[in-house]
């Protein structure tokens, strides 16, 4: 089965015979040269691999760790130069502060339980023994961050926005949130402690500054590393064992972990990660010296000396082949520096003027503009023999270069062979292939695993290809931000109007280029001030128009764009707007992201669709984000995608963007296009904060100082003044033939529900409202049929076997509007609970039309009578 072509994580590392390899450790530019710090990562990463061996049960521990240095680092001869090791395909990057970036270490996930993530970020300030979430303890937080990364479990205390507390139905009180019980601690507000009769009778809650502080030591038990692990005792990952005296996992505290992962155990939810399921990777005897990882250090070059070998594979109908020489066009003049140098081969027999050129040279703009010319006087294998010749010849050891070896075939050419690309792995030529013919391409992942960029496309979104292709061959602050990407057909002697804004974090070089077929349209287009873009060029033989102007504050807003055909024959036009960015320390563009992921885990699986809009390291939400989805060149599905928090979003606010692919009726080849349009202007950049609170100490008798979690997290909301507007795409995914047998016939169930809330209480009358993001009939799109409620007074039990809780009946139901709501929106309804009952937990989960049922939300509980 065949899965998605995904820009989720560029990560390579492994797991082989208990130890985990090519683990990639960057520090930012953003962190001054300093030995002294570089040592003490080295030092803590030596004794998180301990921790991560003994929290493992034996299983894991790192083995080699590949750490890549900025340029800005004195260079050392230890260190060895970095072209294949880049900061974007890092596991773990390490930075200062800055204002374009969260000031928090954090693990940036998306995929839910069990699900790695994207990578982890750390602030350099872990090594300070008063971060209240560290303590002393920098290997702890790693091993507690590296198991959200790469297990896919979550944290088991509160996280910013929630209540520290809950009502526990197994002790009959509030209960902090925490994994087990056996983390001690107190209950304290400033110096004076909160009792339990200061629970104000009307709101179940402490008084406002109540916080529970774990004791730093004196934990009864050795979980959980995933809820505060810097406390003394703590060296395993909650689990299941009932054993007397064993403090296992707490199914019932609304935290994260319990929330997204049915309420499993973090052991549980890892052990059956496909490191350790099956036996795999089964537990050792390791003495310390071996559990010591591998250091090799990398320094990236001061600057990237790009060598290209572009072999061309174009099609026999004329238009598609001019619309490939488009392209390939649009990715050389759009972003590369003077510094890189092109070979454009298109027949292996033809030697002369296939030397390495400018990018700019006429050369190579000759060959492109070449499009009539004939392609089979060549194989495409000996084409590609011949791009390693002359990339070979140029090969250097000048710091920075690089070698890269692209080809871009819309014929059925299969790609590259085991044995071409093991040559090119040891003479340093990094392969790329993007099809877009019929086939697949053969080795797609060992192109990948070489640091390679793999995909397939139909000729429609050839553009796309080579812009995702050229992301992935730039330092982030040298993408352009694609603003969009359109086809269009014009009828004779009509025109097309069109507008675009800039929001107000684009500032830089504007290019649009419209990519005729047959006959040049006239053009016009008006910035918001009502001046016209007047920098304009014009390449016949190519076929296109590019305009230029530059972009300051006062451009932003909204631009028009006139397009006339001035033939009676219809015209196919690309049209492309983008802008190249000018980036500060205080200033960096929104830029946008999509990928696929397919679920195999389920059957039949379930496909993923993702978005991201980020402004730096702060989302931005409440962005209108549409995916077009594409069977070769046939659009089968529009799709919302929400960052709602339910559903496939399994984070809300988070700047990721989901929803699922459900229209599995077309076999084959998919890919998907993704529209950021937000016509209300809307979006907002969410900034958020984390401030440290001043620790407090316990009672001079009790000699403890409380270095809690003392954490509090401000969002600055920042309305963005224009409209945003991007256009972006992800890889490919397959729809297998078998999933349709796989399905039996029916649709898939509604999506799990993963925000049930308890919104308001009326102890008195033993009501209880709740909320929720609705799913759909099939998992999150169109509209459930029903909901089925159930509880019980014992939250244990009711988590074990939902099914045998009580039914919620309809003459319980109140304030509810009747039949379920759209797949996004927000549920609401008041439940009356029978008389006598001092306290209760509920699940619930949806019904579609054909009574297939979703899985059980996640549990929520509250008190009536203390």
């Amino acid at each position: 089965m065949t899965g998605a072509c995904a820009l989720e994580t560029q990560s390579h590392l492994k797991i082989s015979r208990n130890g985990y390899q090519l683990l990639v450790v960057a520090v930012h530019d953003s962190v001054p040269d300093n030995p002294a710090l570089f040592e003490k990562i080295k030092t803590t990463f030596t004794k998180a691999s301990k921790v991560l061996y003994t929290a493992t049960r034996n299983r894991a521990y790192f083995q080699k760790i590949f750490f890549l240095l900025p340029n800005t680092w004195t260079n050392r001869p230890e260190y060895k130069p970095s072209t294949s090791v880049t900061i974007s395909g890092a596991d773990i990057i390490f930075s200062a502060p800055r204002s374009t970036r969260r000031n928090f270490s954090h693990t940036r996930m998306y995929a839910g339980c069990g699900h790695q993530g994207f990578h982890t970020q750390l602030l350099t300030d872990i090594f300070s023994n008063s971060h209240p979430l560290v303590q002393s303890s920098p290997e702890k937080f790693i091993v507690h961050e590296f198991a959200k990364l790469r297990y896919g479990v979550f944290e088991e205390y509160s996280s910013p926005g929630e209540n520290q507390f809950y009502f526990s139905t197994t002790y009959g009180r509030l209960d902090p949130v925490r994994c087990t019980v056996g983390l001690r601690g107190v209950i304290k507000n400033g110096q004076a402690f909160c009792l339990f009769s200061s629970i104000d009778p009307e709101t179940g809650e402490f008084p406002p500054g109540c916080t529970y502080i774990p004791y730093p030591f004196r934990a009864s038990g050795t979980a959980s590393m995933m809820d505060h692990q810097y406390v003394r005792e703590i060296k395993d990952f909650c689990d299941d064992d009932q054993t007397p005296g064993h403090f296992s996992h707490n199914v019932e505290p609304p935290n994260r972990q319990n929330r997204l992962c049915s309420h499993r155990s973090t052991w549980d939810i890892i052990s059956n990660t496909p490191d350790f399921l099956n036996n795999a990777n089964p537990p050792g005897s390791l003495s310390d010296s071996q559990l010591t990882p591998q250091f090799i250090v990398f320094r990236a070059p001061s600057r990237r000396r790009r060598r290209l070998a572009v072999v061309l594979d174009p099609p026999q109908e004329f238009h598609k082949r001019l619309r490939l020489h488009q392209a390939v066009d649009h990715f050389l003049t759009e972003g590369f520096d003077d510094e890189t140098k092109v070979a454009i081969i298109t027949n292996a027999a033809h030697r002369k003027g296939t030397r390495m050129r400018s990018r700019r040279s006429a050369a190579v703009k000759s060959s492109l503009q070449s499009i009539d010319q004939f392609y089979s006087l060549s194989t495409m294998r000996s084409r590609i023999r011949r791009g390693i010749e002359i990339l070979k010849k140029r090969n250097s050891t000048k710091e920075g270069m690089e070698f890269h070896l692209i080809v871009i075939s819309c014929n059925n050419q299969s790609g590259f062979e085991t044995e071409v690309l093991q040559e090119m792995a040891t003479t340093g030529i990094t392969p790329h292939f993007i099809h877009c013919g019929e086939n697949g391409i053969e080795n797609m992942e060992k192109i990948r695993l070489q640091g390679g960029h793999a995909e397939s496309r139909n000729q429609r979104s050839i553009f796309y290809a080579v812009q995702r292709l050229s992301d992935k061959l730039h330092d982030e602050k040298d993408v352009s931000v694609q603003i969009s990407n359109e086809n269009i057909e014009l009828d004779g002697d009509t025109a097309y109007h069109s507008e675009f804004s800039l929001d107000d974090s684009l500032r830089g070089e504007l290019t649009i280029r419209l990519h005729y077929s047959t006959s040049e349209p006239s053009v016009q287009v008006v910035a918001p001030n009502g001046s016209e873009c007047i920098y304009k060029s014009t390449d016949r033989k190519l076929r296109y128009i590019r305009l230029t102007s530059l972009v300051s504050h006062n451009e932003q807003g909204k631009w028009s764009i006139t397009i006339k055909n001035k033939t009676p024959n219809k015209e196919s036009i690309n049209v492309l707007v983008m802008l190249q960015p000018i980036i500060s320390e205080d200033e960096v563009p929104i830029r946008t992201n999509a990928w696929v992921k397919v679920f195999h885990e389920h059957s039949p699986p379930r496909v993923g669709v993702y978005a991201e809009v980020m402004n730096g390291g702060h989302p931005v939400v409440n962005a209108n984000v549409t995916a077009h989805v594409y069977h070769e060149d046939r659009k089968v599905a529009v799709i919302p995608l929400r960052d709602s928090g339910g559903g496939f979003d399994i984070m809300k606010n988070d700047g990721i963007y989901s929803n699922s692919f459900t229209e599995i009726e077309s076999q084959g080849r998919h890919y998907v296009e993704v529209m950021i349009e937000d016509v209300l202007t809307n979006s907002e950049i969410h900034r958020t904060y984390e401030l440290q609170l001043p620790t407090e100490k316990d009672t001079e008798d009790d000699q403890h100082d409380l270095h809690a979690p003392r954490l509090d997290y401000h969002t600055e909301k920042i309305p963005l003044r224009h409209r945003l507007k991007r256009s972006t795409s992800s890889g490919e995914f397959h729809v297998d033939h078998r999933w349709d047998s796989l399905s039996g016939g029916y649709d898939y169930p509604p999506a799990r529900i993963n925000d049930l809330t308890v919104t308001r209480v009326n102890r008195k009358d033993r009501k209880v409202s709740l909320s929720w993001t609705a799913p759909g009939s099939d998992l999150d799109n169109g509209r459930a049929s029903s909901y089925e409620i159930r509880y019980n007074t014992n939250g244990t039990a009711l988590v074990l076997n939902p099914k045998k809780g009580m039914l919620v009946k309809e003459d319980m139901l109140g304030d509810t509007s009747g039949k379920p709501k759209e797949a996004g929106q927000v549920e609401t309804v008041t439940v009356q609970f029978p008389a006598k009952m001092k306290w209760v937990a509920i699940m619930l989960r949806s019904i579609d039309e054909n009574n297939n049922a979703g899985e059980f939300s996640n549990m929520v509980t509250t008190y009536f009578v203390l």
